[in-house]
């Protein structure tokens, strides 16, 4: 019993020691990054960020549809048309709110493809007969949010809000929802928001992001730089005794809060592609895909194709498009290009796939294909969809 009793007395000194150093180490992380917080705000937007503004938002179902051809769904306002001379506006009449308190907007609209121009359009009660325009830029397949507090049209009283889609429109252009942000919601939407998927590196987070506040990455070794010089001062005063594990706990918590941050996105991730293809079957996740309707248009053309020896030639001017549309048909032997080759390299029953090249002319009545300077040669048209067509040579 003395013995258990002179043990207990010793381990609880030592253990008591290394709860505090990881509560001095929490505590002075928290204490830097706040300071850090604080200080960063009031430099990006002086005296504004701690106004009592909070996000407003409205749904895609509250615009108006002004120009072109489009509906509402439960999911918002689906745009699949444009008015001569080839645009779109898609309108919203808020009530009127103060430019300064919101230095962002976000518009929530997706398509498939992001070769349409967009841009964000907005009023002023000051200025009520003028429309002021910014472009949006794409990330990915959605529209990346857009900093207004650098725009010197961007005061007064908004009175209304806009959205301009632009030709080409290739695929209907979904709007779910626009949101503008006053600085705190910028700080949170940058280091907490959900991204999609990208095509860039699961290793990096946000790095696509046009961004109007500091990364995570810097502004926690900012932190910890500041939690490390505040820990030496406490040492140096005699407040705090030094130990090498109270710097490793300051490290692993700048460590640990990053990682926090990159497994949320993961996390965000995995539903996203748990939503596109649980549950489906092979033909269903392609369809599902970024490339869906390219793989839908390879499916016609294979159904077309009588054995996999046959030569098949495909001609696109994307890289992508060239890729994507050789990898779904493969096994068929296919050689592509982006320009056609010479008349001559071409033989009697080989295929060619022209995939939106609007130099390349199809004469259907003579069976005859034109292209380049005088090249011509006798084809049968085998399909035709939009501006993409499958020829055999005669």
């Amino acid at each position: 019993m003395m013995a258990n009793a002179e043990t207990e007395s010793c381990s609880t000194p030592q253990t008591q020691p290394e709860r505090g150093k990881w509560l001095a180490a929490s505590l002075l992380f928290t204490l830097a990054s706040l300071i850090l917080f604080i200080a960063s705000l009031q430099y990006y937007w002086p005296g504004k960020w701690w106004g009592s503004a909070s996000t407003l938002a409205w749904k895609g179902t509250a615009l108006t549809l002004a120009k072109g051809r489009g509906y509402n769904i439960q999911g918002g306002l689906i745009i699949d048309g444009l008015a001569a001379p080839g645009a779109a506006l898609a309108s919203l009449s808020p009530q009127p709110f103060r430019a300064e308190d919101y230095p962002a907007i976000h518009w929530s609209a997706s398509s498939d493809k992001s070769n349409t121009k967009v841009e964000f359009l907005w009023r002023t009660t000051e200025n009520p007969n003028r429309f002021f325009a910014r472009e949006l830029e794409w990330m990915g397949n959605s529209l990346a949010p857009l900093h207004m507090a650098g725009d010197g049209n961007w005061r007064g009283q908004i009175m209304e809000l806009a959205l301009m889609v632009h030709k080409p429109l290739d695929t209907p252009l979904t709007i779910e929802a626009v949101e503008v942000e006053p600085p705190l919601g910028i700080v949170w939407c940058e280091w907490f928001g959900a991204e999609p998927w990208l095509g860039t590196s699961i290793n990096f987070v946000g790095e696509t992001i046009a961004r109007q506040w500091l990364l995570p990455l810097p502004f926690i070794a900012a932190a910890l730089g500041l939690a490390l010089f505040g820990y030496a001062a406490l040492v140096w005063r005699k407040i705090l005794a030094s130990n090498l594990r109270m710097v490793w706990a300051l490290f692993f918590l700048a460590w640990f809060t990053l990682d926090m941050r990159w497994q949320l996105d993961l996390w965000h991730k995995l539903g996203l592609t748990q939503q596109r293809y649980a549950g489906k079957s092979w033909e269903d996740k392609h369809l599902a895909a970024e490339d869906g309707p390219l793989f839908n248009l390879m499916q016609q053309v294979r159904a077309k194709l009588p054995s996999t020896q046959s030569r098949v030639f495909l001609f696109a001017d994307a890289e992508y498009i060239r890729g994507r549309g050789t990898y779904h048909l493969y096994p068929f032997n296919v050689l592509n290009g982006r320009n056609l080759l010479p008349a001559k390299q071409f033989k009697s029953g080989d295929f060619i796939v022209i995939l939106g090249k609007d130099e390349v002319e199809f004469d259907a009545a003579h069976h005859l294909l034109k292209w380049g300077a005088g090249q011509q040669l006798h084809a049968d048209l085998l399909l035709l969809a939009e501006n993409n067509v499958l020829l055999r040579v005669r």
